[in-house]
């Protein structure tokens, strides 16, 4: 694979047509994606001060779902039913795969990754956001997904053909152990860290007056989510996002002009019917 891709030059503003230029060398793109924030990168931002304004409500609203998850004592119940023992105290936890740490009377404790929807399907909510340098090993991969989804005309158009893109598709695809990797490290956490246990769906409503709460173990979801990869870009000019599966896809943090760090790649997951019929329904 490394001599197929061995004499690449794409140069940031230019696209590569030819048959003998179609692979992609960013040249230290990874290391500048921090610094994506002349050019095209400014008309985006202003194009996602709406947009942010709305993310901004979802992450106010996921965050009050985690401290019901962790104060309301009918859920202590529910989770002491389940797990079989009782619940001494929970913590939020920041900076892990997980978002709250469980510990129990007997001394024993599991980390939950939380997440709160309202509706199944859409375009999935965000679990994972890092730097594109931590997200795949294979280079290329990385250099593609750089051109995907932060170098831009504009917010809904990237600078990719669709041969380029079916270029990335197959290259995923013949490294589908990468694939895998990313997944299960988004998913439950890095090897040799503490790892998160469990995903805990609250699935709601705006004033959270209706609750119902799923659980699965982080290693099962994994494995579910492993045996559904399928790789897809949408061909037109407006794919900016790369599906890994119908349950997971990446797309350029954004968030405007107050994000630390709006070229992050985040991941995001859609929970469906099906997701939850894998789960535990707690009663």
């Amino acid at each position: 694979m490394k001599n197929k891709f061995k004499d690449i030059t794409v140069y940031l503003c230019i696209q590569m047509e030819t048959n003998t230029n179609k692979y992609l060398n960013i040249s230290k793109m990874e290391e500048q994606t921090t610094n994506l924030s002349n050019g095209s990168i400014i008309l985006q931002e202003q194009q996602h001060i709406q947009e942010y304004s709305k993310n901004s409500l979802t992450a106010k609203s996921g965050f009050k779902a985690e401290d019901i998850f962790r104060t309301d004592e009918i859920l202590k119940c529910k989770l002491e039913k389940f797990f079989g023992k009782k619940i001494s105290s929970l913590h939020k936890i920041h900076g892990k795969k997980y978002d709250t740490k469980i510990y129990f009377e007997d001394d024993s404790s599991i980390n939950i990754q939380n997440k709160k929807i309202e509706n199944l399907g859409g375009r999935g909510d965000s679990f994972d956001r890092r730097h594109i340098k931590n997200t795949f090993n294979n280079q290329y991969i990385r250099k593609y997904l750089t051109l995907l989804t932060l170098i831009r005309k504009s917010k809904t158009e990237t600078l990719m053909s669709e041969g380029q893109k079916i270029d990335f598709m197959k290259l995923c695809n013949n490294n589908l152990d990468d694939i895998s990797q990313y997944i299960k490290k988004t998913l439950i956490g890095e090897d040799n860290t503490e790892m998160n246990d469990y995903w805990c769906i609250m699935k709601t409503n705006k004033t959270f007056t209706n609750i119902e709460l799923y659980i699965i173990s982080s290693k099962k979801m994994f494995e579910f989510i492993e045996q559904t990869i399928k790789i897809d870009i949408k061909l037109k000019k407006n794919g900016t996002c790369l599906h890994l599966s119908p349950y997971i896809a990446l797309q350029r943090k954004g968030g405007g002009n107050t994000d630390h760090s709006p070229n992050h790649i985040q991941a995001k997951f859609k929970v469906t019917q099906e997701i939850l019929n894998l789960c535990d329904k707690l009663s």
